[in-house]
């Protein structure tokens, strides 16, 4: 008993707590005893007090990572992430160590506790083929071996440690390729292609199958949706979405797809340029459809929002982005599936950051708690006896 509590952090436990609580339970009952008659000493405070403060556990955080920077333009290495999500109270950006360059454009998947970070574009537009991989518990990254084709806004999703890429842009060339990445033997495979051109296409895994959701080509824009099945390796169209759309962003939870965001032109004046923010839908597998959200307030149906990505989170899937509700504009909101209603959660940053990559990844408590403090996000109050 004494080697088991000797791995036990009692050193903020109060006193009167050791005494009067734990001296009821009869196996440590003389370990307790031997405790309280060791003389204490005075509490900690402030900054001693936090130093020594190890939470435990794993929170799950909204991670953003590259873009650009709002008012330059010009990409950025940036990596941050939101956490914890669930307290409105503590809501605040944690920095998180940076790429080894600066990427726009790029896919980004979180996978095995890890975060992958694929292609895009670099500070002179030039397509990427290099790869990085985050280590939350390190905090820091690692190089990959670089895909076969270099592209950026291409799709990204992950089944079963796999991580397959989907078509995308290759400077002026509009890709149909697809191939796949072995996170645990390192290696890629070529897979087969897309039957179509879905350029700024959404993408998202469901039931271990993938789906390829709107985009367009040549200035036309398609509702349509397909579905590729890595067993048969075969591609097969199901049905299509309520509205034609480009831009979006999708997440599979489930047996449900979720499709949010995105534009279209307006039917009402089709001979002007104008575009128009799409409704939201989701497609559940069991029935076949797809259908729209029955609260349409991530955004007002006007060209001003733009939404970078869809990340589950527990009951809620956050949608990220230049999110216009009328009033102001937000960075983050959530979408609640139990009720199916839209909630805020996070104002835009002025003058930050935009098109970020983004992703849900587990981190250790201990780390951010750690990051916050270094960074000052802890307002130290110190009670006067």
């Amino acid at each position: 008993m004494k080697d088991v509590m000797s791995a036990l952090w009692v050193s903020g436990l109060d006193s009167s707590y050791l005494r009067e609580q734990m001296l009821n339970e009869p196996l440590v009952r003389e370990i307790v005893k031997e405790c309280s008659n060791i003389p204490l000493s005075q509490p900690q405070q402030g900054e001693a007090m936090l130093a020594n403060f190890k939470p435990r556990g794993y929170s799950e955080c909204i991670v953003t990572v590259g873009g650009e920077e709002r008012v330059s333009r010009k990409p950025t290495a940036a990596m941050r992430c939101m956490c914890p999500l669930y307290d409105p109270n503590r809501q605040l950006w944690i920095e998180l160590a940076p790429l080894s360059m600066p990427r726009i454009n790029h896919g980004v998947l979180s996978a095995e506790g890890f975060l992958f970070v694929f292609g895009g574009q670099d500070e002179n537009k030039q397509t990427l083929s290099s790869g990085e991989k985050y280590d939350p518990d390190a905090n820091s990254w690692t190089a990959l071996p670089p895909m076969n084709e270099g592209r950026h806004n291409f799709g990204i999703v992950e089944i079963d440690g796999m991580l397959y890429i989907l078509g995308g842009e290759d400077g002026d060339k509009e890709l149909i390729s697809m191939e796949c990445y072995d996170i645990y033997s390192k290696t890629w495979t070529k897979q087969p292609d897309l039957t179509m051109v879905r350029k700024i296409g959404c993408y998202a895994a469901m039931k271990k199958k993938i789906y390829a959701m709107g985009g367009g080509s040549y200035g036309k824009l398609f509702e349509s949706v397909e579905c590729y099945d890595p067993r048969t390796q075969q591609w097969t169209a199901i049905c299509p979405l309520k509205e034609k759309r480009f831009g979006a962003v999708a997440c599979g939870v489930a047996m449900e797809l979720y499709v949010f965001g995105g534009v279209r032109g307006r039917e009402d004046v089709p001979v002007t340029n104008e575009m128009v923010t799409c409704k939201s839908e989701f497609y559940h597998d069991e029935f076949k459809r797809w259908i729209y959200l029955h609260d349409q307030n991530l955004c007002i149906p006007a060209s001003s929002s733009f939404v970078y990505g869809a990340v589950p989170i527990g009951a809620s899937i956050y949608v990220i982005g230049d999110l216009d509700t009328g009033t102001n504009y937000d960075y983050v909101r959530e979408f609640k599936r139990s009720t199916g209603t839209w909630h805020h959660t996070k104002p835009l940053l002025p003058s930050d950051l935009r098109r970020t990559g983004c992703a849900a990844l587990r981190i250790a408590n201990c780390k951010l708690f750690r990051l916050q403090l270094q960074q000052g996000l802890f307002r130290i109050r110190v009670h006067s006896p």
